[in-house]
């Protein structure tokens, strides 16, 4: 096996591997919920499982781009570019990889990079990229002819500068899918102590009362110019080890700024992407119908 580390200012960015065969083992770990099959039958994960591509969540992606993307300056897809932010296992990169763009997928947790250049390694796409970095880096490597932004936001302390730095990245389109905070909320409203041991334990043995999803955030208040609320995502001094093992996690703040809905879709206004619509047909197999309500989240298409 060849190894190669590719090395920028001094920070690890990149790892890649080739292999003469096309099954490795990871360090007898194994995909969590990217299925997809290789070239020699194998799956990720199961035969029995849905395949990513034919999920409601990657068709909703492929069906936006190919509808309304239109490539600028005599581009086609095979010439436009792509980004997948926070990529996880890899599976959003290959499949915008498969439908022509030259992707990078960018991944901050060392033992997610190992799943993608697994994929990388093995699916034959010479047009697939894996950057280990943090997403804030994202300016390194611009520009961006589309960009996919799927549960990255609101693990942000930050997420208005990083609204503004995606305008900067993105020249077309931008697919966000994101949590937002509520407006207005009596049990976030109470204070964070009152809610998480009292008003959470309630709603949950109380399923008339479990509505929406308690994420125990704090009240509303003002960050970097906007209204939203704080969500905590890991204590201050968790090891690294256990931070690297945490992949619904941030991985630089402890904290993160959830935007209200209506602050969100300024900020996106504010920050040049002057058109902005909600897309919905993402639910109904890998997430339930009532999703978008129950956890507040959504997925925004957005264009300069």
């Amino acid at each position: 096996m060849l190894t190669m580390e590719f090395k920028e200012h001094g920070r690890f960015i990149c790892y890649i591997t080739e292999n003469q065969h096309h099954s490795i083992t990871i360090n007898s770990m194994k995909f969590n919920h990217h299925n997809l099959q290789m070239p020699n039958g194998e799956f990720t994960i199961s035969k029995d499982q849905q395949l990513f591509g034919e999920s409601k969540v990657w068709r909703s992606i492929d069906k936006t781009i190919r509808r309304f993307y239109q490539p600028q300056n005599g581009k086609t897809l095979a010439t436009s570019r792509a980004v997948d932010l926070g990529c996880y296992e890899g599976g959003f990169s290959v499949e915008l990889a498969r439908m022509g763009f030259d992707t990078l997928g960018i991944e901050a947790r060392e033992t997610n990079l190992e799943f993608c250049n697994y994929l990388k390694q093995n699916l034959g796409l010479p047009n697939l990229n894996f950057i280990r970095t943090d997403v804030r880096d994202l300016d390194m490597f611009k520009p961006f002819d589309v960009t996919l932004c799927y549960g990255l936001l609101y693990h942000l302390n930050d997420p208005i500068a990083f609204i503004n730095k995606l305008s900067d990245c993105t020249t077309n389109m931008l697919l966000l899918n994101t949590h937002y905070a509520t407006e207005h909320d009596l049990t976030y409203g109470l204070g964070w102590h009152v809610n998480k041991y009292v008003i959470a334990p309630i709603q949950k043995r109380i399923p008339v009362l479990n509505f929406r999803h308690n994420y125990k955030l704090s009240n509303v208040c003002e960050n970097e110019g906007y209204m939203g609320r704080w969500y905590k995502e890991w204590e201050e001094n968790v090891s690294k080890e256990k931070l690297e093992k945490n992949v619904w996690a941030s991985y630089n703040n402890s904290k993160s700024f959830w935007l209200c809905k209506k602050q969100l879709i300024n900020a996106l206004h504010d920050a040049g992407f002057h058109t902005v619509f909600e897309q919905f047909d993402f639910t109904g197999d890998v997430f339930p119908e009532n999703y978008n309500e129950y956890f507040k989240r959504g997925m925004f298409v957005c264009f300069k």
